[in-house]
């Protein structure tokens, strides 16, 4: 599952209610989180790998 921070368009991986692959806390801001199945584009370590 990708989750994608929509002020950004950057998607990562994880999943809205939880943490990214890199360490976001998507229970934050909620309404800036969007669950997806778009190809991963953050290249931070955690969500690339």
């Amino acid at each position: 599952m990708s989750v994608k921070h929509v002020p950004t368009e950057i998607v990562h991986s994880g999943s809205k209610g939880g943490t990214t692959g890199c360490g976001f806390n998507t229970n934050e801001s909620p309404s800036h989180w969007a669950n997806t199945s778009s190809r991963i584009t953050c290249d931070k370590n955690g969500c690339k790998n």
